[in-house]
C-alpha cells in the first residue's frame, strides 16, 4: 500500500487516500523501519525531521497526510511517495527538484541584468520552484509597468542539464515604451502650467521625444514630479502648497497616458521676522546673520533656506563641531501674507579629527585623494575644509560620485572622516573639426588620460591635421611634484604650419618646454615656464614677392629661448557648463635669454558668468582678451605676433583674418590687440537637462601696430561681428556649432560664416 502526492495528482492521490490507503493504513501494525530513497542533496535525516511519525509510532493516516505536506511545503521536491512495505516498514520515495545553475535574461535593455535579479526571488544555486518561478514572473512584469513598457512580454524557458540542474532563460520582449500623451495642472494660478510642466521629468510628446524620451511614462519619474512641483511652489513663495494627487491614466485605446497632477496652491508669502537661536557664542551674532540667504521683505523660497542652513554649517562647523544640528523652524502668517523663520542651532560637542579613511579606489593611488583633503589627524574638525576637500576631488573629474560622511568613533571627542570614491574612466579620446571656403574641412585627434597608472598625472598624445597644419605634441603634467603643492611637467612638439591662403609663408618649427605651477591660495595659482623651440620660415607666394615676408625667410631659423609666468585666479562654479564665477589670467613673457628671437609680452585674459535666473538656464558671458609687447629694439619674428580672428577670439573672420597686411594682402599680425566677446547663453528647445545650450553673441576686436613700417598697410578700426550658436555637452564629448556674420569689416578681412567642433570621450 502507498500513499502518494505530487504536483500533477493532488486530486487523484487525496481520493486515493480516502477511499482506500487510509482504511488499510489504519488497521496496519506498528512502524518498525523508515526507509528513505531518492534523496541526493538533501539528506535523509532532514527528510525524516520533516515526517510526522515515529518508529514505533503506528501507521496513523493523519499522520501520513501531514507528512506528505510537510514534506512538499520545503520546496525541495518535486515527487513524494510514501508506502507500506511489509508488516512494519514505512518507504518515503522522493524525487528532488532540480538545483538552479544559472539564471539570465534574454531581451532586457530598460534594466541590466543585475537589476532584474534583485527582483526574482530564484537564486542561483538553489533548488528550483515552479510556484516560485511563477512569482518571479509576475515581479518582473509588475517591474516592466513601473517602469512604463506595459507591452512587455515575459518568458520562462527552464533548460535541463546534467546533474539535475536547470538554467531559468527570462526571455523578456520589451516592446515600446508607453508614451504620455498630455500631462496636466489643475488647480494652478499664480504659476503656469507651461512654466511648471518644462521643470518636470514626464513631460508631454513633441516633435524631440524621440531623443529626449521625456515622454517615456514611468512611476518613479512620477513620484519624482510630484515631490517637484511641491518644491518649485515653495521657492516661489506658496508657503501652504499642496500636491493632491499625481495619476497616470491609459488612454481608451491603451497606447498612451495622461498625466494629471491636482495642486492647491494657497497663497503667497514673503519671508517676515528672521531669527538664529541656539547656544552657539563663539561669534558675534551679526556675523551668522551675514551668511543667511533669507531677507525680510523678500518672497519666500525654500532653495534660499537650505543654502542659509548650508552657510551657517559652513560658519560654524569651522570650529570644530561635527554634529552640527540646525532647524529652521517656519511661522506662517495668513493675516500678514509672511513666514517668519527661526534657525535653530544645536552645536553639539566639538570634535577632532580621529583617522582619514579612504575606500572605492581600485585604480587611484590612496595618496592622490588624501593629498587634496587639508584635514589630517588631530585637527579640529572643520565643515568647510570638508566641502572644499570633496569640491577638489570632484575638480579632479576621476569619479563618479564621492560620498564623505564623519562617523563617530570611540572617542565622543573623536570622528572619523570616511571617503567613499567611484571610479569612472579617464581616458579620452578627442575630435574636431570645422569648416570655412577658405580653408575647406580641418581636424585633429588626441588621446590623454587625465589619470595615469592610478597617480593623477596627466599624459596628452595628440596629432592636428588640417590643409594649413600638421602638428604632433606630447605632454607629462605632475601635479604634486616630490610630493609637495608643485605640478611640474613638460612639452614636446612638431609642428607644420602653411599659412599660404592669409600670409604666404610656411612655418616649420619643433621645440619642447618645462613649467612650474603652484598655487598661492585657494583661487590664485602661478605657472612658471621655460620654452626652447627653433622656427624655419619659407616664403610661398607666386608672382610678386613680398620683401617683408622674403627677409623673415632669409634670417631662419630662428632660435627661442623664452621665461614666462602665468598667474591664474579662478572660482567658477562647473569647467563644463560655467554658469556664475570668474577666471583671471596675467601671462608675462620674455625671449632673449640666448637665440635669436628679442621681445616682451604682456596677456590677459579674463572670464565673467552670471546667472540671470534662479534656475542658472540663462546665463550672460563677459570675456575680456588684450596683449601688447614690444620688440626691445629688434623686429619680432611673423610668428610671434599677434593675430586676430578664429572660434576663439573674433567669430566671422578667419583666423588671422583681419589687422595689418603687407601690399600684396597677406597677414603680418600686429603687436597690440584689444577683444570682448558678450555672450548669452539659454534654454533651447527644453534640452537643458541633455547639456544643450544655445547661444548669442557679439564679437569685437581690435589689432594694430604703431611702428608698422611704411611697406605694409594698417587697415585699422574695430571688427565686430555677431551670431547664433548651439553648444552640447553630448555623450560624445562637447560638440559646438556657430554661424557668425561680420557686422563691421574691412575689405581686405577674410571671413568665415560656419564653424563646427565635435569631441569623444572613452
Amino acid at each position: 500500500m502507498n500513499y502518494k502526492r505530487n504536483l500533477h495528482g493532488w486530486v487523484a492521490g487525496g481520493l486515493l487516500c480516502l477511499l482506500g490507503v487510509l482504511p488499510a493504513l489504519a488497521a496496519a501494525s506498528t512502524v518498525r523501519h523508515i526507509q528513505i530513497e531518492g534523496s541526493q542533496r538533501i539528506e535523509p535525516d532532514t527528510v525524516r525531521s520533516y515526517l510526522k511519525l515515529e518508529v514505533g509510532g503506528p501507521f496513523n493516516p493523519e499522520a501520513i497526510r501531514n507528512s506528505l505536506n510537510a514534506l512538499f511545503a520545503t520546496g525541495f521536491f518535486r515527487d513524494v511517495d510514501l508506502s507500506q512495505e511489509g508488516d512494519d516498514t514505512l518507504v518515503v520515495r522522493v524525487v528532488e527538484n532540480p538545483m538552479v545553475h544559472a539564471v539570465t535574461f534574454e531581451g532586457n535593455d530598460a534594466f541590466s541584468a543585475d537589476e532584474l535579479k534583485k527582483v526574482v526571488g530564484t537564486k542561483e544555486h538553489a533548488l528550483y520552484d515552479r510556484a516560485k518561478s511563477e512569482r518571479d514572473l509576475s515581479a518582473l512584469r509588475q517591474a516592466y509597468r513601473i517602469k512604463g513598457l506595459f507591452l512587455a512580454t515575459i518568458e520562462l524557458q527552464v533548460k535541463a542539464m546534467d546533474n539535475n540542474q536547470v538554467d531559468l532563460v527570462f526571455q523578456i520582449r520589451e516592446g515600446e515604451k508607453s508614451k504620455v500623451q498630455d500631462v496636466r495642472i489643475i488647480g494652478n494660478h499664480g504659476l503656469t502650467s507651461k512654466e511648471l510642466i518644462k521643470k518636470l521629468l514626464i513631460q508631454p510628446s513633441d516633435w524631440l521625444s524621440w531623443y529626449t524620451e521625456t515622454d517615456a511614462y514611468d512611476r518613479e519619474k512620477l513620484l519624482f514630479d510630484q515631490s517637484q512641483l511641491r518644491n518649485i511652489y515653495l521657492d516661489h513663495g506658496y508657503a501652504r502648497v499642496r500636491v493632491d494627487s499625481s495619476v497616470a491614466e491609459l488612454t481608451p485605446d491603451r497606447q498612451a497616458f495622461l498625466v494629471t497632477h491636482t495642486v492647491y496652491e494657497g497663497n503667497r508669502y514673503k519671508v517676515g521676522a528672521v531669527q538664529i537661536a541656539g547656544d552657539f557664542n563663539e561669534l558675534p551674532e551679526a556675523d551668522l546673520y551675514k551668511v543667511l540667504k533669507v531677507t525680510e521683505g523678500e518672497w519666500y523660497s525654500q532653495q534660499k533656506v537650505r543654502e542659509s542652513v548650508e552657510k551657517l554649517t559652513d560658519l560654524i562647523g569651522d570650529f570644530g563641531y561635527a554634529f552640527l544640528d540646525i532647524k529652521p523652524e517656519r511661522m506662517i502668517n495668513d493675516e500678514t501674507g509672511s513666514v517668519g523663520m527661526i534657525f535653530r542651532v544645536s552645536k553639539g560637542k566639538r570634535v577632532y579629527v580621529n583617522r582619514v579613511e579612504v575606500s572605492g579606489n581600485t585604480r587611484t593611488q590612496d595618496n592622490v585623494i588624501r593629498r587634496e583633503i587639508s584635514l589630517v589627524e588631530g585637527d579640529r574638525f572643520s565643515a568647510s575644509r570638508m566641502r572644499a576637500a570633496k569640491s577638489k576631488l570632484q575638480s579632479l573629474n576621476f569619479f563618479e560620485s564621492i560620498d564623505v560622511t564623519t562617523p563617530p568613533s570611540g572617542d565622543s571627542e573623536l570622528v572619523d572622516v570616511k571617503i567613499k570614491v567611484t571610479e569612472k574612466p579617464t581616458g579620452t579620446f578627442t575630435v574636431g573639426g570645422g569648416y570655412s571656403s577658405q580653408e575647406n574641412l580641418l581636424g585633429m585627434a588626441s588621446i590623454s588620460q587625465n589619470n595615469f597608472l592610478g597617480k593623477g598625472q596627466r599624459m596628452v598624445f595628440s596629432l592636428a591635421h588640417s590643409g594649413v597644419k600638421t602638428e604632433y605634441n606630447v605632454s607629462f603634467t605632475e601635479p604634486y611634484f616630490m610630493d609637495k603643492r608643485l605640478s611640474a611637467g613638460f612639452d614636446v612638439y612638431k609642428r607644420d604650419l602653411d599659412q599660404s591662403r592669409l600670409s604666404s609663408i610656411r612655418e616649420k618649427s619643433m621645440g619642447g618646454a618645462v613649467n612650474l605651477g603652484f598655487p598661492i591660495s585657494d583661487r590664485l595659482g602661478d605657472v612658471i615656464s621655460y620654452r626652447l623651440a627653433e622656427t624655419e620660415v619659407h616664403y610661398t607666394g607666386v608672382g610678386r614677392p613680398s620683401r617683408i615676408l622674403r627677409e623673415q625667410e632669409e634670417l631662419s631659423p630662428f632660435l627661442q629661448s623664452t621665461v614666462s609666468n602665468t598667474l591664474t585666479w579662478d572660482n567658477v562654479d562647473n569647467r563644463l557648463l560655467p554658469t556664475e564665477g570668474r577666471t583671471h589670467r596675467l601671462t608675462t613673457e620674455l625671449a632673449g635669454l640666448g637665440g635669436d628671437v628679442r621681445f616682451v609680452r604682456l596677456m590677459t585674459d579674463h572670464h565673467l558668468y552670471y546667472p540671470l535666473d534662479s534656475g542658472r538656464e540663462w546665463v550672460g558671458h563677459l570675456r575680456g582678451r588684450l596683449g601688447v609687447e614690444d620688440g626691445m629694439g629688434s623686429n619680432i619674428p611673423i610668428f610671434e605676433r599677434f593675430f586676430l580672428g578664429g572660434s576663439s577670439s573674433l567669430r566671422g573672420f578667419m583666423p588671422a583674418g583681419v589687422g595689418p597686411r603687407t601690399t600684396e594682402g597677406d597677414a603680418y599680425g600686429g603687436t597690440h590687440f584689444e577683444q570682448l566677446n558678450t555672450e548669452l547663453y539659454f534654454p533651447l528647445l527644453g534640452l537643458s537637462d541633455k547639456g544643450v545650450r544655445g547661444l548669442a553673441f557679439v564679437d569685437t576686436g581690435f589689432l594694430g601696430d604703431p611702428d608698422l613700417a611704411s611697406t605694409l598697410l594698417d587697415a585699422g578700426g574695430i571688427r565686430v561681428s555677431s551670431g547664433m550658436g548651439v553648444h552640447w555637452n553630448s555623450p560624445f564629448g562637447p560638440l559646438r556649432f556657430t554661424l557668425s556674420t561680420p557686422v563691421v569689416k574691412e575689405s581686405n578681412d577674410k571671413t568665415r560664416v560656419f564653424d563646427f567642433s565635435i569631441g569623444s570621450s572613452l
